[in-house]
């Protein structure tokens, strides 16, 4: 799959997942935020990390795909210094 319609794909089944027209996987919303995260779709990111804090991960989950304090630092690097963006800001409709 291009580069291109893996971000598309991506962006489409992120908003599926936020707006419960697709049921959520602790470890889909964990790796589609990884993969917009670094396309620098940053505020679906931080919608999908909002997301996440709803779910309720089994320790399998969060041994394979890190908690979700773990993917905000990771990310939160990102975001420092950034001209053009800023942090994204959390989603008042995603309260976990």
């Amino acid at each position: 799959m291009s580069i291109d319609l893996q971000l598309v794909v991506s962006r489409g089944t992120a908003r599926g997942l936020i707006n419960g027209s697709s049921a959520a996987d602790y470890g889909e919303v964990i790796s589609l935020c990884k993969v917009l995260y670094l396309e620098g779709d940053y505020q679906l990111a931080a919608d999908l990390l909002e997301l996440a804090k709803s779910l309720q991960p089994t320790s399998l989950e969060l041994a394979e795909f890190g908690s979700i304090d773990e993917s905000s630092l990771r990310m939160k690097g990102a975001w420092e210094g950034m001209t053009r963006h800023s942090p994204p800001v959390a989603n008042p409709r995603f309260k976990g």
